[in-house]
């Protein structure tokens, strides 16, 4: 007992710097831990946030002149996995579950294009006169960048006399479609904006409309950015090299061990 007190006597200084240490690296792991935790608490806010206005958003429609394109956007949900979506939007979230695979982002549209005011050319085809068979032989097309559509075929009719009435009588035989043709571009995408996320989508057509717009962004599947190696760290350490006896007095070479803040001039091993 006597030894041991004599030695905390001798070696007082150094054993009081040891637990100072100590209480400073403890207090700097306390305070980060708080401070990890006021973070994350802040960010599920901020993700609650983000997907209670993503359930109640509507489409916004504004043209991109850079594009010379109509920009679709919806504010989207972000969850931390899967599963989270099902408190926001059930119907995706199962519709996702079975998908092979994980899911890394989705998005979900419903696409309807108007047409109508478009003019068609006809003409008279003779299929059977002996039998009074016709036909309207008709075709219609339309292009522009982000809408195509072709779109022909021939409507059958009988075209029966009546001489005793000298009228006609017309009956009709069925329509058939030889070309069928339908191409749209669209143009599909999330982006970050300054305090949300949206669900975007991009059509150079004026007659494509979007009538459900709804995405789907999870955290946990997507790649993180590796960390950057710390150079400066603070803790016990054992080495070799030169030091001095515990009177600061007559430099040697030889092994060592402490309590340092170090810095890694060189790190092995890591990327």
């Amino acid at each position: 007992m006597l030894n041991f007190i004599n030695f905390i006597k001798k070696f007082y200084p150094f054993l009081f710097f040891v637990i100072i240490v100590v209480l400073t690296v403890f207090l700097f792991q306390t305070r980060s831990t708080l401070k990890k935790e006021r973070a994350d608490r802040a960010f599920q806010e901020q993700l609650f946030t983000q997907n209670t206005a993503a359930l109640k958003d509507s489409i916004k429609v504004e043209f991109n002149k850079k594009l010379k394109a109509w920009e679709f956007s919806k504010d989207n949900y972000v969850v931390q996995k899967l599963d989270d979506l099902e408190k926001y939007n059930k119907s995706l979230s199962d519709e996702l579950k079975k998908i092979k695979g994980d899911v890394l982002a989705a998005i979900k549209t419903e696409v309807q294009g108007d047409l109508g005011g478009i003019k068609a050319s006809d003409s008279l085809a003779i299929l059977d006169e002996e039998s009074n068979h016709y036909g309207i032989k008709f075709k219609s097309y339309y292009k522009d960048p982000g809408f195509e559509q072709k779109l022909s075929g021939i409507s059958k009719f009988y075209a029966i006399p009546n001489e005793s009435t000298k009228k006609w009588t017309i009956k009709p035989d069925s329509t058939i479609f030889d070309t069928n043709f339908t191409s749209i571009k669209i143009t599909y995408g999330i982006k970050s904006l300054k305090d949300k996320y949206q669900v975007f989508a991009l059509s150079m057509s004026p007659k494509i409309q979007l009538t459900d717009l709804t995405g789907g962004y999870f955290i946990d599947k997507q790649p993180t950015p590796a960390a950057k190696p710390k150079k400066w760290g603070i803790g016990p350490y054992l080495g070799y090299g030169i030091n001095t006896a515990t009177d600061l007095n007559t430099p040697r070479f030889g092994w060592s061990i402490g309590f340092a803040i170090h810095y890694d001039v060189l790190q092995f091993g890591k990327k």
